[in-house]
């Protein structure tokens, strides 16, 4: 496997990673059981796409990041502090934010997996890019409820 893929499955390993957190911030902040409910999971399915690049890194013999435990569990209390104050509507709108930065990082790497015959790797990416559109959707529509009923 070459360095540059590596690379980028480390990337998204990273990227992934930060989506359960900032999740999983949301489901420890809430005492909506709705909201609680679909972060929980979006926590599930993004842990699904971080366990698939850890066992990508792990199959090419690579060390899977170490992200530092109690940096890691900081930033997430920061999260969900932030979520509290920010409220449902612009967490949810936060959210729909790195959905859709997320959604233009897989983009850029289904089209590399395109260009380096990486077949299997850009089915598997592409479904994890609907899942990305899909979480994208749900925030920011759930945001415009919340707006809505102000």
């Amino acid at each position: 496997m070459d360095k540059r893929l590596i690379y980028r499955l480390k990337e998204f390993y990273t990227l992934e990673t930060f989506q359960v957190a900032y999740y999983q911030a949301q489901v420890d902040a809430s005492t909506d059981e709705y909201y609680t409910k679909v972060f929980e999971k979006l926590v599930k399915i993004e842990q699904g796409h971080v366990d698939y690049f850890a066992n990508k890194i792990e199959l090419a013999n690579e060390t899977v990041p170490v992200l530092v435990g109690s940096m890691f569990d900081l930033a997430g209390s920061i999260l969900g502090e932030t979520a509290e104050a920010m409220g449902q509507m612009n967490t949810c709108k936060y959210g729909a934010a790195l959905e859709k930065k997320a959604m233009q990082e897989y983009q850029t790497f289904i089209q590399e997996c395109k260009e380096n015959n990486y077949f299997t790797l850009n089915n598997d990416l592409m479904e994890y890019l609907l899942d990305e559109h899909f979480h994208a959707l749900w925030l920011a529509d759930y945001s415009e409820k919340l707006k809505e009923n102000q």
